[in-house]
């Protein structure tokens, strides 16, 4: 699918280029020089073997990048995503899902139908591109995945990560209906098993505006989280409702579709 501007997405090759991706990294992720960040060398050998390292180009700039590694558990064979970033000023234009396109197409081509990624809940643009746009699925939460974050966006916060997973190969398109408000952490069961659970449509305008606020409303979203997933509850879709908030819908397992 052409992006608007045009964007060419492929491997990373080079040793400049895994330097580039390196970069757009740490700006896509708000770290300074010093913040720990991807190895350009791990980079370097995921590329030679088996894994995705696969960058946006505008020209001859990098503006985005994403990259990824084979994995597996007792039953499932998966490609995992660790990131995907994108510079700001390319951010909301195509480029992100130009990324995962690519990563998707490398990934079938290894054999590999399933792919699994990380993202931080509160972030409600993340979940509806994860949801709505890509069509995956966010079946596992996990608290405090990577410790308390030191760096970046979110320092002194935890780590909390919906683990998504995504079928390659299904790509039924799902007709959802537009939430109705929900109160922000709040999970509120709809006439027909779904669950609705409100978000911050801007959760750095919330930490900026009250942190104390906003550590206590990830605390109750991640009470919920886990609560549904471990109830066989699995996110579905993440749209926003009106200006201020953006309302989860969780479906019981079986019925994601």
């Amino acid at each position: 699918m052409p992006l608007s501007p045009p964007i060419t997405v492929r491997p990373l090759t080079t040793a400049a280029e895994m330097r580039a991706g390196v970069e757009v990294y740490r700006t896509a992720f708000a770290l300074s020089a010093t913040d720990p960040a991807v190895s350009p060398r791990l980079l370097a050998a995921l590329a030679r073997n088996a894994g995705s390292v696969i960058g946006a180009f505008a020209g001859d700039e990098l503006v985005g990048f994403t990259y990824g590694f084979l994995g597996s558990d007792t039953s499932t064979v998966y490609h995992y995503s660790q990131v995907a970033a994108v510079l700001p000023a390319w951010q909301g234009r195509g480029v992100g899902r130009g990324l995962k396109l690519s990563q998707r197409d490398y990934v079938l081509s290894t054999g590999v139908s399933v792919m699994r990624w990380a993202f931080d809940p509160v972030r409600t643009q993340n979940a509806h591109f994860n949801f709505d746009v890509l069509g995956a699925t966010g079946r596992w939460f996990t608290r405090d995945l990577y410790g308390v974050e030191d760096s970046g966006r979110d320092p002194g916060m935890r780590t909390d990560r919906l683990i998504v997973e995504w079928d390659l190969i299904d790509d039924t398109a799902r007709d959802l209906p537009r939430p109705a408000p929900a109160g922000w952490g709040e999970a509120r069961r709809e006439t027909g098993g779904d669950v609705l659970l409100g978000m911050p449509r801007d959760w750095d305008a919330l930490v900026a505006r009250d942190p104390g606020a906003a550590v206590d409303l990830r605390d109750d979203v991640a009470a919920e989280l886990t609560r549904l997933t471990g109830e066989g509850y699995r996110a579905i879709s993440c749209q926003t409702c009106d200006d201020h908030t953006a309302v989860y819908r969780l479906r019981p397992s079986g019925r994601e579709g």
